[in-house]
């Protein structure tokens, strides 16, 4: 969250197991490696994985990412031809894109990406506690009341989290250590 960008990540997964690529939100960022989008509110950690994929099948790659994809991400990982998407928090803004496919014609909808998620547990729990707390950062006003956008346990966890000094932690484990414990 240093770079003020929105805290997602994402790795894309050969059928092997191994992370094949790698990538993350640029929304904030003043730089990024050659030909990755920067700077730009389309710089999601989807499409930093994405545009580094040459032309080709990759129906039995798995696209992990840490937030449930937004629908502009969903079309990307299907026009990339990933088979396979898992993500670790929900994000209730998307959840309503699990119904794209129905109403999509079916050569299409038979190519949609299978979704699996949220993750169990306080993996789950993470994934979407990261951009709460990037909320209460750096946008407090959208998180200052109740909203159907983000479930208010969520928004109360995170300002714990922040006022607890998960922020301040030098690694991402000993931050999510941290978090857990003050949930």
């Amino acid at each position: 969250m240093q770079a003020k960008s929105y805290p997602v990540g994402a790795v894309l997964v050969d059928p092997a197991g191994s992370i094949a690529y790698s990538g993350r939100n640029r929304a904030a960022d003043e730089s990024a490696p050659p030909g990755r989008l920067v700077g730009t509110t389309l710089a999601h950690a989807e499409l930093d994985v994405l545009g580094q994929l040459a032309p080709s099948e990759y129906d039995d790659w798995t696209l992990h990412t840490s937030l449930q994809p937004c629908l502009f991400c969903l079309s990307a990982i299907r026009l990339a031809r990933v088979g396979h998407v898992v993500y670790a928090g929900a994000d209730p803004v998307w959840d309503a894109s699990a119904r794209v496919p129905s109403i999509l014609p079916a050569a299409i909808s038979a190519r949609w990406p299978r979704s699996t998620g949220p993750a169990a547990g306080f993996d789950g729990v993470w994934g979407s506690l990261l951009p709460a707390m990037w909320l209460v950062v750096y946008q407090p006003e959208s998180v200052a009341e109740p909203s159907e956008l983000m479930p208010w346990a969520t928004v109360e966890r995170a300002r714990r989290c922040v006022a607890g000094g998960v922020l301040e932690c030098g690694s991402m484990a000993e931050a999510y250590e941290l978090a857990s414990s003050l949930s």
